[in-house]
């Protein structure tokens, strides 16, 4: 940068840049994971509606509610725009409460009419870049992977502290389609975040999300998968 105010955590990573967006929450809740049974039929979707003038550019976080344990979730984010799920791998009919957070750039948060003392940073071109009246994402790490097949080694984050950390879920959710050995379906791969407790790791993992009819040749991978944890302050 060459103006304004660049703010760096002790590990080195900018924090806050007035060159650039921040990401603040928008919305945040609660819901439960979904799941499809087997023949790609059945199981249960529990979908989050988009509140009322979502931007149009927004990044979904997630994390397990109860912070133990073992789990992989994917997002669905829903073609007509009207909301999004989290699901299972196929057939773990195993569901959990999903914490996760809706975050949009500082610029497309509402107007705040009582706002607190504190930090405001404003780019060159007068678009808020950071506000500490907003709840804000603080990147912890972050890595890029290209997916090639159900084999690809993806990355993984070991932390010190799992306590609300969050992974960004969207990015890329379908890989493509496989062989399932049943002549009528292929088999839906998908990239899932899994969080992993007792190692207090985050990573990414490639799964079985449903079935489909099947297709005579199996596509997979063609692009890559932007990682990244951090918490909300």
């Amino acid at each position: 940068m060459s103006y304004g105010i660049l703010v760096n955590s002790s590990g080195g990573f900018t924090q806050i840049d007035a060159t650039y967006d921040n990401l603040a929450v928008y919305a945040s809740g609660t819901v439960n994971s979904s799941y499809v049974n087997a023949a790609g039929t059945g199981g249960a979707t529990n979908k989050v509606a988009f509140p009322a003038n979502t931007p149009a550019d927004w990044c979904i976080f997630a994390k397990p509610t109860t912070e133990s344990g073992d789990h992989l979730l994917t997002l669905a984010h829903y073609s007509d725009g009207t909301g999004f799920a989290f699901f299972n791998t196929w057939q773990n009919s195993t569901v959990i409460s999903v914490s996760w957070v809706i975050a949009v750039r500082s610029r497309d948060m509402p107007t705040n009419n009582n706002p607190d003392f504190g930090l405001e940073v404003n780019k060159s071109n007068g678009e808020q870049a950071f506000s500490s009246n907003n709840l804000n994402f603080r990147c912890e790490q972050v890595s890029f992977d290209t997916i090639v097949n159900t084999q690809t080694s993806l990355s993984s984050f070991s932390v010190s502290d799992m306590a609300g950390v969050y992974s960004l879920m969207n990015g890329k959710t379908i890989l493509g389609a496989a062989p399932s050995g049943n002549q009528f379906y292929s088999i839906l791969y998908s990239f899932f975040s899994r969080f992993e407790y007792t190692p207090k790791t985050i990573r990414g993992f490639a799964a079985p999300v449903a079935l489909a009819s099947y297709g005579a040749t199996g596509q997979f991978g063609g692009g890559t998968k932007t990682n990244l944890i951090g918490r909300f302050k």
